[in-house]
């Protein structure tokens, strides 16, 4: 009999442990070597800090990366390192008819893409920021197979930006390659037409188009109907420019148009759309010095060689290119029995050396004249100049500032620009002319100034509204030195077309707010 009592637990045969709490072997899940938080705790000290701060200094790199990327968004893209023009001219003169050739000149595509909230891809040709702008004209005469009219012209001209921004801005990561970029141009072609032919159903006109997009170091060219497009190429130092690739052969690009209902029910022969577009890697301005765009009737004119030879007479001289182009054109169409002008635009897009840098201390004391010294701590330019004054966009004659810019010369009235444009050009042709001439050619810089001095005093004198034309022998014309700053503050283009300028050389047609200028930067 067992006297022992039945309640309470069995102290002789004792429960085990929930077996959560214990391996097979009966040791705790706790500590080094059994599992729980092996690793951890059971990991010196030294080394769980230097984890730590290995983990730190990850986080802190990757906080700067993001910091830096930030601020290099916020950096704005420069534009593409050009100097471009265009010129329209003939037509009808009553002022009624709308023009049938538009032409569109965007000098900073990224700009504009920020302002709208529009990104680019940020690899392959558009790395690093790549300067991108858009010039492109559009002639509502240049279509075989469309009514000639201004509707078409008028609406690619204004819409093109928009869809080459958004198709270049659907290029995805890794995508911006120049097959793709020559992808999107074609595309934003076919978006204008399929949009202009939605909203105006009825009306009948379309366009032929010529188009240049500069992206980075490549350029793009596309042609469409008998629109021109070209690209200025020297083989070796020394000789003269040459078309570097005439339009090989697409009759379906040539007779093409934008718009044209009537094309549409032609059936799947009709001519369509899409243009012949031509990508280059740009290398350098002396091999690629420039590149041109024309209406058709250029192009009835002059061949891409005559084209291009005209153009490579005016070194870094758009203006003057394109307004001799033009004038050239006229003539010849006149020439033919034309009894109403037709209507041209000629567009060209210089590409510039690098950009100097800033140091003032590399700036050589120029030889003459030896009156004047540059100030030390700025780029400044010494430059002589002949100005016109013209008149405004509606022909009235200046005021304010503009005004005073001739008060201690002669009074004369201001011109309307286009004929001081033509004034200008003549010195220049003059200035030219009396260099060929010459029976001893300059050999350096100096010795052209020089040797230019006496002509350019005398067309000074007699031409220029500013009071500098009575300044006396090699002072005449005389600006002195003056910084970009300084230049920048005149307004209009002037310091743009000045401060590419290599000694000796002139400029292009300048305007600023006093007026139309030639200049030559002289040290």
């Amino acid at each position: 009999f067992d006297a022992r009592p039945t309640l309470g637990p069995d102290r002789r045969n004792p429960p085990r442990r929930a077996a959560a709490m214990s391996d097979d072997g009966g040791h705790s899940g706790f500590g080094q070597d059994r599992g729980g938080n092996d690793g951890m705790s059971g990991a010196p000290m030294w080394q769980i800090k230097k984890k730590m701060e290995d983990f730190e200094k990850q986080r802190q790199q990757l906080v700067e990366e993001l910091i830096r990327e930030k601020e290099f968004r916020k950096i704005p893209a420069e534009p593409p390192n050009v100097l471009v023009e265009a010129v329209a001219s003939g037509g009808p003169t009553d002022g009624k008819a709308k023009p049938l050739v538009k032409h569109v000149i965007v000098k900073d595509i990224n700009r504009v893409a920020q302002m709208k909230n529009i990104e680019f891809p940020t690899g392959d040709l558009f790395a690093n920021k790549a300067p991108i702008g858009l010039y492109a004209l559009f002639d509502g005469q240049a279509c075989a197979s469309a009514a000639p009219g201004p509707a078409a012209a008028e609406y690619c001209a204004r819409n093109l930006h928009t869809k080459v921004m958004e198709n270049l801005a659907m290029l995805k990561q890794g995508s911006g390659t120049e097959a793709y970029v020559k992808a999107a141009l074609i595309k934003s072609f076919h978006d204008l037409d399929a949009d202009f032919l939605a909203t105006t159903a009825d009306i009948q006109d379309g366009c032929g188009a010529a188009v240049a997009l500069v992206v980075g170091d490549h350029v793009f060219l596309a042609s469409l109907g008998r629109c021109i497009a070209t690209l200025a190429e020297v083989d070796s130092e020394g000789d003269r420019p040459r078309p570097a690739e005439v339009r090989a052969g697409g009759q379906a690009a040539a007779s093409g148009c934008l718009g044209g209902p009537a094309r549409k029910r032609g059936g799947p022969g009709a001519p369509g759309c899409t243009p012949e577009v031509v990508g280059t890697a740009l290398k350098g301005f002396a091999k690629h010095p420039f590149l041109m765009l024309g209406s058709s009737t250029v192009r009835t004119v002059l061949d891409p060689s005559e084209f291009v030879g005209m153009a490579a007479d005016f070194r870094m001289q758009p203006r003057f290119a394109v307004s001799e182009i033009s004038a050239r054109v006229l003539e010849e169409h006149a020439r033919r029995g034309a009894q109403v002008p037709p209507q041209i635009v000629v567009a060209q897009a210089c590409f510039l050396p690098p950009k100097e840098g800033s140091q003032a201390g590399e700036e050589k004391k120029p030889s003459i004249p030896p009156a004047k010294k540059a100030r030390v701590g700025l780029k400044t330019l010494r430059l002589r100049h002949i100005l016109l004054k013209v008149q405004d966009a509606a022909g009235k004659q200046p005021t304010g500032p503009a005004a005073s810019a001739s008060a201690g010369a002669k009074a004369k009235p201001a011109r309307p620009r286009a004929e001081a444009e033509g004034m200008l050009r003549d010195v220049l042709k003059e200035l030219c002319k009396d260099l060929s001439e010459a029976a001893k050619a300059p050999k350096t810089p100096t010795d052209l100034i020089i040797f230019q001095g006496k002509k350019f005093a005398e067309l000074c004198k007699k031409m220029s509204d500013c009071p500098t034309a009575q300044k006396g022998g090699a002072m005449c014309g005389d600006l002195g030195w003056m910084s970009l700053e300084e230049l920048g503050v005149m307004g209009g283009n002037l310091r743009e077309k000045v401060e590419p300028l290599k000694q000796g050389q002139w400029s292009d047609i300048v305007l600023s707010d006093k007026g139309m200028h030639l200049i030559q930067r002289v040290a």
